[in-house]
Order: C-alpha cells, then structure tokens, then sequence
C-alpha cells in the first residue's frame, strides 16, 4: 500500500468534507501537502488540495490521484493552518474554506504582446514592405522610433493597426513576443518618503522591535484622522521586507485599494500585488501566482486577500479595521479582521490593527492588553481637528422636495466655501433620489414583490428598485393598493440631495459617489481623481467618501442626517454612527486652510453625536463599554446567530421554534441561563428574494460555552435543514 493523503475537493460536496485517496507510486514524490491534484469523484474528476496524510484508510475502495497539477504547492503551511482555523471556528467544513481560497480551475494569466522590428530586417526589406502601403509604413515608423521592444497596446494607442502588425509579421520584418502581463506594473517608486513626526516615530519603533524579534505581536494604532497611520505602517513594511519577510495589508473596500496601491507603490515600486474581487479571473490568478513565487512581496487587497499565498509573511496590516466590510455576508461568514490576527499568530508575525475608531472590540482587546496600544494624537505639522457645528433640526418646517435638509447655515457656510475656491463634501447615507413612493390617500408605500421593504425612488433611472433583491419597475400611475392617483416622493437620498445643489449652485462642477454613480468600470476611480486633483467643487456621496480619502482642498464637510443609523435593531447601532461621523468629519481640514463641518440631526443630543462633535472617542467608547458589560454584548460576550429562510412562512417558523426548544434544553445542560438563547422571532426585514426569515441568537459570556452551544446548534441545523429550507449559522455577526 503506498500512502494515504486527505483531499479537500473544489467545490466542496454538501454533507462531506475531506475524501481519502491512495498515492500512486509514480505520484509518490510530487504529491505534497498544499498542493494541487486532479482526484476521480463519482463519474467525474475534480480538482482537490492536499490537506494532509493519514494511515487510516476508510471503508471500501479507495482510489488513487490521478495526477500532481503544479510543480510547488499553492497553499502554504501557516495559509493551511489557517484554514483548518476558520473552519472548527466558523462550523464548516475545510473543503468550504477550500474552496473560498481556491478556485477549480485556476484560469490562465493575461498576457501582453510585445512587438519590435527585426534587427535582421536590412533596409531593402524594410522598404519592400512599406511600399505602397502607408498603414506598414506608419508602424515601421513607430517601432523604429520606439527602439526596442513595444506593448502592442502602446502601438495601437499610437495609431499602428492590429492588420499593419499582422502584415508585417508574416513578412518577418517584425518579432512578437507574448509575456505574462502584471497588473498596473508601472513602478511608482521614487517619491521622496515622508519624514515621521515624534509620535509616528516612536510607533514605527515599536513595530520594528518586534520585527526584529521575530515572534510576532498584535497592536492596536489609534490615531486621529489625517494623524498619519498610512505612513507609520509602511515604515513598519519597509521593516519587514528588510528582513526579507512579506507584508500583507488588507483594507475594507475595492475603492480604497486603489488608493492605497498607489501610495504603497509610490514606497515599493512593482513588488506590490492587488488582490480584490474586481479583479477578472486571469488577473487574480496571475497576481496569485507573483505572490507564490515571491516576485511580489507586498499584497494590499479587500477582505478576501487574508488567504493571499504569502510564503514567509512578516506583517499584517488590518487598515480601517472597525469596518463591517471585513465582515463576510454570504458563503463563509467570516471576519477577515479576525482571520488577519490568527494568520498573524500561526505565521509568527505581527500584526497591527488600525483606524481612527476602533471596534469596541478591539479597543477593549488594548485596554486589557491583548493588543499593544500605540497612539497618534496630533495630525503632522499640527494642524488641528475641525471644528464641528450641531443643526438641531426639530420643528423645522419640512418641504415636499426635501429642501429644508439644507438648512440656512449650512447654505451659508457652502456660500463661503465655494467663494474661497474650497471644496464642500456633503454627506448622506442613504442612496437613491427618495426612499419611497407613497399614496397620499391611503398610505400605503409601493413595496416589492419579493421583500419586506418598500422600493426606493431613482429618478434618474424611472425606476423603483429594492436594494435588497434589485427588484426594479416603473412607478405606477396610480397606488396599487387603492387605485389613488398622485403617488408622492418621501424621504431623501443622495440622488435627490445632488439635484437640490445642482439646482442652488448650476455654476458649481458637482459630482454623486454612491454604488448607484460608480455601476460603469472605472467612473469611482474617475470621481475621485477629480476630486482629489481640485476638479470637484463638491461631491456628495454615502459612506463611500468617509474614510481613506486625503483631499487637502476639503474645507467644509455636511452631515445632512447625521442619526439616520441610529435608527435601527441593531446594538451596534450608536457605535457605528459615532465612527462614520468621526471618520467623515475628519476629511476636512487636511490642507492648509483649516476645517469646518456641520453635523444635522433631529436626535442632536444622542451620545454618539455628541461624542462626535467633540471629537472625543474616548469618551463614547468608555460609556459604550459599560452599557454593553450591563447588557451582555461583545466584547463582553460572544454572540452566533442562527438565520432560518424558506418560501414556506409557516414551515420556516415551526423549524426555528423547534431547534429553539432543543438548545433552551442544551443550555440548561451546560449551565446557562433562558438569556442564552434569544428568540426564535421574526428577522427585521422578514422577507428577502421571496423567502421568510426567522432567526435565534445565542449568547453566553465564556466562549468555551458559547462554543458548545453553537456546535450543538450546527447539528440541530443539520437536522432541520430541508430540500426548502435553509438554516444559515454565523458566527460573530456583524448585522442583527
């Protein structure tokens, strides 16, 4: 008998996790944990990862590899240990953590042509292919210019026609080459670096002590907006590529990547790999493969790039780290903040978390000292923070076009701004032109089909649409519920807020930046170089603007409502209002001029606010903490949903009342208490896509217990699971 390896298949089989195969004795040497194979399944093959070996075979036949796919393994040992991490953690199996990292087929990388004339082409056969044909002669002209080899793109840009290249291949006077193409491989490098003030300084210290000790760490970089974070972590990077380890940098979003590429480009020139889901298949796959093979040594990516292949990693950076996009949805819930801190650990790495508001989650990780504290408390050259205006919009009279959100001193402060030269960023986080069409007669909102929701107003397109299931149609002459004419805009979103400044302003060059404006490839990109290049008198946008972007001509930032996400289920609820208006205030004043912003509200007094207007995180936090230990929240306690969905209303519910009961009774097992397990009830949106949705939270404060009561929980599930019913189980959850 040769030896026995464990196999993860891509994709995963349902109910299954790790398939046993025999190595063949001409597979023997090439068949290595982490590596690619191709393994029979049923009547087909697939691809697989080698997880690890066994001595124990399984019942009946066991078959054999079929064949090795790669010369070296895709998957590191400490990526391995990672994924085994994430699925004991987050109650899958490894084949689904697997197949999130890995894909089946790993598509080929894009390639470049690269053309040149023929050194051998003496003149007489260079004038032969040119006569008479003035399109040849324009790209001899071109390449002969050029002096060596050109990207055919750059030839074409230069008006040499893909046919005159053709042509004048086949008539050997010109050399094509294809290469492996790198994404944006322009090295930007050469920008002088910036000097770190004291306290930068003493940061990137720190860090690089514990580079230099090699047995990694966990720190948490709190520093204000516009403090200088970015700087002190690539000091840290360019550390950790002295000492020949890999640095990974993750952020929350495709659209601050960009940004972050470029300034981490303009530190380490073309070593620098992007990892993103914007990516097309071929170009992923091909940065992969410069991270494998270590041509590129630093990796920034958005929430996926956590399983990037980094063979000796050093540092991990975890950018805007309280953000909820690091939080995973759908498939795998995972947190890639999280994931970040455990890959760190298994890598000996160290690991900084950094933003200007933390989660309270990792700000009470440092208080307890589980995370080193280093702190910014000064923007560079002292620039201060900006001032902060509170607009109490209670009593106010309300217009039916919304108007009035433009309150007289914030038109007055966009009048002063504007008269400057300076730039107005005007914030609101809701899209679309009106949150609703309503009947006037009887009430009722237009809502979808699909969800419980109303549709959302975008003028622009004529169309209603659900953010939920994008359910989208023409608004109805008249109300669908009693047949009244006359259906009226309610509520406000940034569609709206953009025709009321266009219509106050027609002078001013005024742009939108929601996931409405940004649909068509590259037009975010677009909005924000203008923007950042002074192109932009004011933009409006949804949290997209609020963090990441360095704009020194903001002077003015507007919070048109400013309590819109307190106005939800959720505990989290003044914890996140708090960091976006302290992230969004913090845009201003970046520059020379100093910074003025306007926060408008109809709850001025709530505590996230006002802890915003003062720009004391501290202070909020302190007082969240506290609320959250009486109440038993995180980080106080660990929370697992548990999300119940089918078309059948009533099955969804007795299904969920049913595991409810048999954990109450597992609970009692382990010693917890009824709060233990919260519900079964109705999800706040109880229909999505057609499908209803109730759910259980479970609850305790020792993760060794919560742990056993979610394990009992995934086997309930399991149970209850049917060919229409879904039971989803997140661990951590970030949306109630």
């Amino acid at each position: 008998m040769y030896g026995l390896v464990e196999i993860a298949p891509i994709p995963a089989v349902p109910a299954h996790d790790l398939f046993t195969y025999r190595v063949p004795e001409t597979l023997k040497n090439t068949v290595t944990v982490g590596t690619r194979v191709r393994i029979p399944l049923g009547r087909h093959t697939r691809t697989g990862v080698v997880m690890g070996y066994t001595e124990t075979p399984p019942p009946g036949v066991v078959r054999e590899v079929l064949h090795v796919l790669e010369a070296e393994p895709s998957l590191p040992a400490d990526l391995l240990d990672l994924c085994r991490w994430a699925a004991r953690y987050y109650l899958v199996s490894q084949a689904e953590v697997i197949a999130t990292v890995v894909p089946a087929r790993m598509p080929a990388p894009p390639t470049e042509r690269w053309v040149r004339l023929d050194p051998a082409a003496d003149a007489e056969r260079l004038a032969a292919a040119v006569r008479r044909a003035r399109a040849r002669a324009h790209a001899v002209s071109v390449l002969s210019e050029a002096g060596g080899w050109l990207a055919a793109s750059a030839a074409r840009a230069c008006g040499v026609s893909p046919a005159a290249l053709k042509a004048l291949e086949r008539m050997g006077v010109v050399q094509v080459e294809l290469t492996e193409r790198i994404l944006e491989s322009a090295a930007l490098a050469g920008r002088p670096i910036p000097v770190l003030n004291a306290e930068q300084r003493t940061a990137a210290d720190a860090l690089a002590a514990r580079l230099a000790a090699s047995d990694g760490g966990s720190f948490l970089l709190h520093g204000i907006t516009g403090s200088g974070k970015t700087e002190v972590f690539l000091e840290a990077a360019a550390t950790a590529l002295a000492a020949d380890r890999d640095v990974l940098i993750l952020v929350p979003e495709i659209g601050l990547t960009h940004q972050l590429v470029r300034r981490t480009r303009d530190r380490f020139g073309a070593s620098v790999a992007v990892l993103h889901s914007g990516l097309k298949p071929g170009e992923r796959w091909a940065e992969w493969r410069r991270i494998r093979a270590r041509t590129a040594r630093v990796v920034v990516g958005a929430r996926s790039a956590v399983f990037a292949p980094l063979a000796r990693l050093g540092l991990v950076v975890v950018d805007e780290e309280h953000d909820g996009a690091y939080k995973q949805e759908d498939g795998i819930r995972y947190n890639a903040r999280d994931l970040a801190v455990v890959r760190a650990r298994l890598a000996g790495a160290v690991v900084v978390l950094s933003s200007a508001t933390p989660s309270a989650e990792s700000f009470h990780a440092s208080a307890t000292d589980r995370h080193a504290l280093l702190e910014l408390r000064g923007r560079p050259d002292a620039r201060p923070l900006p001032a902060v205006e509170i607009i109490d919009l209670r009593g106010r009279v309300r217009r039916a076009d919304g108007a009035e959100l433009l309150s007289d001193e914030l038109r007055v402060a966009i009048d002063a701004t504007l008269a400057k030269r300076e730039q107005v960023l005007v914030f609101l986080n809701r899209r679309g032109f009106a949150r609703c069409l309503q009947c006037p007669a009887c009430g009722a909102p237009v809502s979808c089909p699909q969800c419980s929701v109303s549709l959302t107003w975008h003028r622009a397109a004529a169309a209603l649409v659900c953010h939920h299931c994008h359910h989208h149609r023409p608004p109805p002459p008249a109300c669908p519920a009693c047949g009244a004419p006359g259906l009226l805009a309610f509520g406000i979103g940034t569609e709206q807020v953009e025709t009321i400044l266009r219509a106050a302003y027609p002078d001013a060059r005024i742009a939108r930046l929601d996931r409405d404006a940004t649909q068509r490839v590259g037009v975010q990109e677009r909005i924000l170089t203008d923007w950042q290049a002074g192109n932009l008198d004011v933009l409006i946008g949804t949290q997209m603007v609020s963090k990441g972007h360095d704009v020194p001509g903001v002077t003015l930032v507007a919070v048109l409502l400013a309590d819109l996400s307190l106005n939800v289920p959720d505990f989290r609820a003044g914890e996140r209002t708090m960091q976006l208006l302290l992230q969004v205030a913090g845009r201003a004043g970046r520059g020379t001029e100093p910074g003025r912003v306007i926060v408008q509200s109809f709850r001025p007094n709530h505590p996230s606010i006002a802890a915003a207007a003062q720009h004391d995180y501290a202070a909020f936090m302190s007082g969240e903490l506290a609320r959250r230990q009486e109440l038993e929240y995180p980080p106080f306690a660990r929370l697992v949903s548990l999300r119940f969905e089918g078309r059948d209303a009533r099955t969804v519910e007795r299904s969920a009342e049913a595991v409810g009961r048999a954990l109450g009774g597992e609970a009692r097992a382990l010693g917890l208490g009824p709060e233990a397990v919260l519900g079964p009830a109705p999800a706040p949106i109880e229909r999505v896509r057609g499908r209803y949705r109730w759910q259980l939270l479970l609850r305790a404060a020792a993760p060794a217990s919560v742990r056993a009561l979610a394990r009992a929980a995934a086997q309930h599930a399991r149970a209850a699971r049917g060919r229409d019913l879904r039971v989803i189980i997140d661990v951590d959850p970030y949306s109630m």
